[in-house]
């Protein structure tokens, strides 16, 4: 027997004290009926479980995404329906204006009724709001929803405009590019929404008779060809070749104007009977129409002279014989090549961003750099590029609008640009520019806004400067052989406050940006613009009066396509500023609701052709908002299902199991009292040793 170590009382402590701990786990499983309590339990359970717990919560939030997203659509779905209604009696309006049998009188109330209409309509389509913004009248083109819970686990609703400038024959309003350059696209001049516009090539272009390549229709084929892509389709215009002043009589002998090509010949009066000259021209011109696929539109004025259109958008090449006959005779564009319009319209209704790639040359696109709405009529004037000369301001009788002259570009318009440079005026902004177009844009409906004025440099090479000249502010340079286009950013940045510009390094130069469309200019005192990351500057630069400045483009734009034309200065000046004679935001043959007149018999007939597409455009967009919310519903049943699946494998590892667990505590409550017994008895033969030792010790 041992005496000094009681081995059995410490086994049956060891038991004891393992039963207890095994009743006590029972006993806070059957609890809290949770499997794992605290890290301890299972390590890497936990961390597992945890996991699933946050996926059961994001899933839940998804699904209120989602649910939001029906809300939206379901708003989009009612309107759409009340917008259905007020066409279809519209229509019925239209078509009672249609018939003979109709008096003047009840087509005077049609009208009025339409227009009331009409109101209602646009008043849904401004109205149907969710989260403070219209879904149907362009402001809110897309939502994206978070439908899961990772990131890119994203569904995107589309939204178009049905408001009733909106609504009618023809494409969607669109963005329209210049039309001024014949130049072909090379790879990286045009990027579109993030993607690169490849090389536009002269293949495509069966019907012009000269740079096939840089014409309208092989710049849309190059752009069509990423469509997929890009979301943006392109669509050719027309070419417009606006007339010239006439300042002289003719000759009286016969002279020859080629058109693409084709020979034809005019005999003009010699006398200045300008008007029977312009009808000779445009005789003359239309009647070889067929071959060079060009008409002529007399003017009816000395200034506008006659007007030259390719419907199909091919170039129009213009050669005079330079004795008998020349612009200013025949009152025709000057001698060269002219390009055509053509339009950029997005797919899904999301905003289009043109750029692009360092090096590339914009221009040739006939784009300007920016964001562009989707379904606005709009372009932006030419980039002028940089100058040290006084650039021409916009003047009265330079520019008309939808048939409205603007006024001239006043120095008051513009407080930002400055005017150190002789080269900068702040009559010559953009910011001027578009502040005198919108003096008439309520009579005209065409605004403006200016663009961020915006400088690419390239081909920085590194050089001695001391003195940087950034719109009338010397900068203190010590920019040597060794400095770095970072360096160069840097210095320039340091004075954004008082130049109004900011630098960016584009990795082939520095990009100068005044966001606010203020005139830049710039310029070194060594004229040397590759040393700080622009290459092209002018060498003349070197002081800051002396400073070469770059003009902001400005962009116009209408609810409607509209029309842009020379005034009765003629169209010398309305081309150095930046315009182009055409049509813009669509084509004119387009109809819309807006513009549509059912107080005459033949206002209603024209107007059932023009109502039954607009009905047709809005079931398009009835049968996209009904194909979304399908799709949000099944994205709704699959997260929830996802949901029940994290949530039945967070229970795998977390709950309790009630049988296993009673039976462990069972267990457990028997060991604890076999052992407390034992533990008991254990001790009780310790104490017999210890009373047989004092009875046989004396």
């Amino acid at each position: 027997m041992n005496i000094n170590t009681n081995i059995s009382a410490l086994i049956a402590s060891n038991a004891y004290s393992t039963a207890t701990t095994a009743y006590a786990k029972a006993s806070e499983r059957i609890s809290t009926q949770l499997q794992v309590n605290s890290a301890k339990d299972d390590p890497a359970g936990l961390g597992i479980a945890n996991s699933f717990a946050a996926k059961i919560a994001s899933y839940a939030k998804a699904v209120d995404n989602i649910n939001a997203g029906i809300s939206a659509l379901t708003i989009a779905d009612s309107a759409l329906s009340s917008i259905q209604t007020y066409l279809s009696s519209m229509k019925t309006l239209a078509t009672s204006s249609a018939s003979a049998a109709t008096s003047s009188t009840t087509r005077t109330s049609n009208q009025t009724t339409f227009n009331t209409y009409m109101t209602a309509l646009d008043a849904v389509a401004n109205t149907a709001y969710y989260n403070g913004t219209s879904l149907l009248n362009g402001d809110t083109p897309t939502l994206t929803i978070q439908t899961g819970i990772n990131a890119g686990d994203t569904a995107t609703l589309s939204f178009g405009s049905v408001l009733s400038s909106a609504l009618g024959t023809g494409n969607p309003l669109a963005l329209t590019s210049l039309g001024a350059s014949t130049t072909a696209l090379a790879s990286g001049d045009l990027v579109i929404n993030g993607y690169t516009v490849g090389a536009s090539l002269s293949t495509d272009d069966t019907y012009s008779y000269t740079s096939n390549s840089g014409s309208a229709i092989a710049k849309v084929a190059a752009i069509n060809r990423i469509s997929g892509t890009s979301n943006v389709a392109a669509v050719v215009g027309t070419t417009d070749v606006a007339g010239s002043s006439m300042t002289s009589a003719g000759t009286g002998s016969a002279g020859t104007i080629t058109i693409n090509g084709v020979a034809i010949s005019i005999t003009l009066a010699t006398t200045s009977d300008y008007a029977t000259n312009r009808a000779a021209v445009v005789t003359a011109i239309n009647l070889y129409s067929s071959q060079t696929g060009v008409t002529a539109v007399d003017n009816n004025s000395i200034s506008q002279g006659v007007s030259l259109t390719a419907s199909d958008g091919r170039n129009i090449t213009v050669a005079f014989d330079g004795t008998n006959l020349t612009a200013a005779k025949t009152g025709v564009g000057a001698v060269g090549t002219y390009a055509g319009t053509y339009t950029l319209r997005s797919l899904d209704q999301t905003d289009i961003v043109i750029s692009s790639n360092v090096g590339g040359t914009l221009a040739n696109a006939d784009l300007a750099r920016g964001t562009y709405s989707s379904n606005v009529a709009q372009f932006s004037t030419k980039y002028r590029g940089g100058s040290t000369s006084a650039p021409t301001a916009l003047s009265a009788g330079d520019l008309v609008l939808n048939a409205y002259s603007v006024g001239a570009a006043l120095t008051s318009y513009d407080t930002a640009s400055d005017t150190t440079a002789t080269s900068s005026t702040k009559a010559a902004s953009g910011i001027a520019m578009a502040a005198a177009i919108n003096q008439v844009a309520s009579t005209s409906g065409v605004y403006a806004s200016v663009n961020s004025n915006i400088v690419v440099g390239t081909g920085f090479v590194a050089g001695a400067v001391s003195s940087v000249y950034l719109n009338g502010v010397t900068i203190a340079a010590s920019l040597s052989t060794s400095s770095t286009i970072a360096d160069v950013v840097t210095l320039l940045n340091t004075y954004t406050g008082r130049t109004g510009v900011t630098a960016t390094n584009n990795g082939s130069g520095v990009t100068l940006t005044a966001s606010d469309g203020r005139n830049i200019s710039i310029g070194t005192n060594t004229g040397t613009g590759a040393a700080i990351g622009i290459s092209g500057m002018s060498a003349s630069a070197t002081s800051a009066a002396g400073a070469e400045t770059y003009l902001a483009t400005v962009k116009l734009y209408s609810d409607s396509a509209f029309t842009v034309a020379g005034g009765t200065n003629g169209n010398t000046y309305f081309s150095t500023i930046g315009f182009r004679e055409g049509t813009y935001g669509g084509v004119s043959s387009d109809t819309k609701v807006s513009g549509l007149d059912i107080s005459t018999k033949t206002g209603g007939t024209n107007a059932l052709t023009t109502l039954a597409d607009a009905i047709d455009m809005v079931s398009a967009y009835q049968a996209i908002v009904g194909a979304q919310m399908n799709v949000m519903d099944y994205q709704s049943t699959y997260v929830s299902d996802m949901s029940t699946a994290s949530s039945t494998a967070y229970g795998n590892i977390m709950d309790y199991n009630l049988a296993a667990e009673t039976t462990n505590l069972a267990k457990a409550q028997l060991k604890e009292n076999g052992a407390m017994a034992m533990l008991a008895q254990a001790n009780a033969s310790q104490d017999m040793v210890s009373y047989l030792l004092k009875q046989y010790i004396v």
